[in-house]
């Protein structure tokens, strides 16, 4: 396995990991709740809705069997609290058949070597049930648990019928 940085000729297969990871999260998602996730506005989120969400980011990508197979990315935060450089994991996805195979750890460790690099001094993350086993391993710390409302159709939206995502914020202290 190769980890290496993100290019914008890998945008189709990062948005083909995404939605396979999302997926294969059966265990602790039902079927309505994964499709309200990989969704956006109604819609599968587009390679424009990719190239846009990681740009400002500096992200990697892991590669195996001649293919890309997961993705991470961090966000630097663009203001300081207390004078300290905040950076957030915005995204962790590793395709299903790849799981438990180390992709997250390579993934991660290349992040918080950049994080590191750029002075950050504490990492941010928004966890999903399946993602946050991984990071408290890593030494993230609980801050809440958060609801999140996500809707599979337009009309969904109108009349509030909402899918209910649970996910969790997470710490951790670099210095």
């Amino acid at each position: 396995m190769q980890v290496r940085l993100f290019s914008p000729q890998d945008v189709s297969q990062v948005a083909a990991v995404f939605d396979a990871s999302v997926m294969g999260s059966q265990e602790y998602y039902s079927l309505t709740e994964r499709l309200a996730w990989v969704q956006h506005k109604g819609g599968a989120r587009s390679e424009a809705y990719w190239l846009a969400k990681l740009e400002d980011t500096t992200t990697f990508v892991a590669e195996a069997d001649g293919k890309l197979v997961g993705f991470i990315n961090l966000r630097l935060c663009p203001e300081h609290e207390f004078d300290c450089l905040v950076g957030e994991v915005d995204c962790l996805f590793v395709h299903p058949d790849y799981s438990r195979a180390g992709v997250a750890t390579q993934l991660y460790l290349a992040l918080l070597e950049a994080a590191k690099n750029r002075s950050v001094k504490r990492l941010t993350v928004e966890a999903s049930y399946q993602a946050r086993p991984f990071f408290e391993k890593q030494g993230f710390n609980l801050l809440r648990r958060n609801e999140l409302r996500r809707y599979i159709t337009p009309e969904d939206k109108m009349q509030d019928k909402a899918q209910v995502l649970v996910n969790f914020s997470l710490m951790l202290s670099l210095t």
